[in-house]
């Protein structure tokens, strides 16, 4: 069989909102957008049109809006339904956030309804089709197959929110939950790639957040992953935003990528607002049947959309870098290493991509391992003044 390749659009967390005296700007995205005012959307349709940039599918893991601003979130909603358009994308798939829900019951402690507000969105919220939408308010999550052989399992892990205290401290997705996905999943018929969006993250981020470890992440979320690799005995790719940064894991058992976005439009010291596009290839024929690569644009006020070098992993992700490859580093580094002439020498990373393709499916994490493995050969890579690699040279 031939490979699949297929484009998504990633963007989370927007928090867009409607000004208010007294309340400060949590984004750039106020529903007030003025002409001269700073406008990622606007920049983004530029950066489109510019590059002739195009997907198969738009996808936002959740945080819409700020703080159950439903002014905010109708705003956004309409931004991203014609960001699909632009993008030439089929299908604009999303899911709510922690943000996105009345948890707090916010002007609303005399009729609580935490997801009511998202339930009168215009266009509907998250699908355009009734039953898939009633599905996913009622039993938390719903399966979609927008193209032949790729199946997304989008779950709603705020739909604990606004219950008992302390929920909305963190996602969850319940036994129940988990049971009646595997149930789906036994009797439908395997694909080629499994896409699983939420918004928290299925295991807790590594460091410390304010000094203690990461307690946001979906509570039995380990529990999810593991019973669905196992059900489809086959790699999923799981999507995810919540924590305004990026987060890239590739694990064997339970057999998954995770990608977890960037803020889109936070007002953030220290963190890029980022929009990514992943290009995933799916070869069930190979030993790494779940290969792909990501490229990213950090946004400023200044500049708009750019590829931009980065000063540390938690400001974003670099403009190029990917998932799957089949080589461990010190594997990667040899291979480059091979490619140059004893003397000294400089081949375009170009040529060392088409004769090593797996340096295209390098992490972030990968690629610093690598280069660091070369500075002790004494080789060199070189990047543009974007952060992309452009030759790989030996020294003198």
């Amino acid at each position: 069989m031939s490979a699949l390749r297929v484009r998504l659009a990633l963007l989370s967390d927007l928090h867009a909102y409607h000004p208010e005296a007294g309340r400060s700007a949590v984004s750039y995205l106020p529903t007030t957008q003025g002409v001269s005012d700073p406008d990622p959307f606007g920049n983004l349709e530029d950066l489109i049109k510019r590059e002739a940039l195009n997907v198969n599918f738009l996808i936002c893991a959740g945080d819409i809006c700020d703080k159950a601003d439903f002014r905010g979130f109708q705003y956004a909603w309409g931004r991203l339904n014609a960001l699909k358009e632009s993008l030439g994308a089929t299908q604009l798939i999303a899911t709510c956030g922690n943000h996105d829900l009345n948890s707090r019951h916010i002007d609303s402690a005399e009729d609580p309804d935490p997801k009511g507000a998202l339930q009168t969105v215009q266009p509907q919220f998250p699908f355009v089709s009734d039953e898939l939408t009633n599905q996913f308010w009622a039993r938390n999550f719903a399966f979609l197959e927008p193209l032949q052989g790729v199946r997304f399992l989008v779950l709603n892990t705020s739909a604990y929110h606004g219950g008992s205290a302390g929920e909305e401290a963190h996602g969850r997705v319940s036994r129940r939950t988990i049971d009646a996905i595997r149930r789906k999943l036994a009797v439908e018929e395997q694909v080629d790639l499994n896409v699983l969006l939420c918004h928290h993250h299925v295991r807790p981020l590594k460091g410390l957040w304010q000094s203690a470890p990461d307690a946001e992440f979906m509570q039995k979320g380990g529990e999810l992953l593991s019973m669905l690799t196992s059900t489809t005995a086959s790699p999923w790719l799981v999507l995810h935003g919540h924590r305004h940064i990026p987060n890239l894991e590739h694990s064997r058992d339970p057999d998954c990528v995770v990608v977890g976005a960037s803020s889109f439009s936070g007002q953030i010291p220290g963190k890029l607002n980022q929009f990514h596009i992943l290009e995933i290839i799916v070869d069930h024929s190979v030993p790494q049947p779940l290969t792909g690569t990501i490229e990213t644009w950090s946004w400023t006020i200044t500049g708009g959309w750019q590829k931009r070098p980065i000063q540390n992993d938690e400001e974003g992700f670099p403009p190029q870098c990917g998932f799957g490859s089949q080589f461990q580093p010190r594997a990667l580094a040899e291979k480059i290493a091979q490619i140059l002439d004893k003397t000294p020498d400089y081949k375009s990373w170009e040529e060392v991509a088409e004769r090593v393709p797996d340096v295209n499916f390098m992490t972030p994490t990968h690629l610093s391992q690598v280069e660091k493995l070369l500075e002790a050969m004494n080789i060199k890579l070189h990047r543009d003044r974007e952060g992309m690699l452009t030759q790989v040279g030996r020294s003198a």
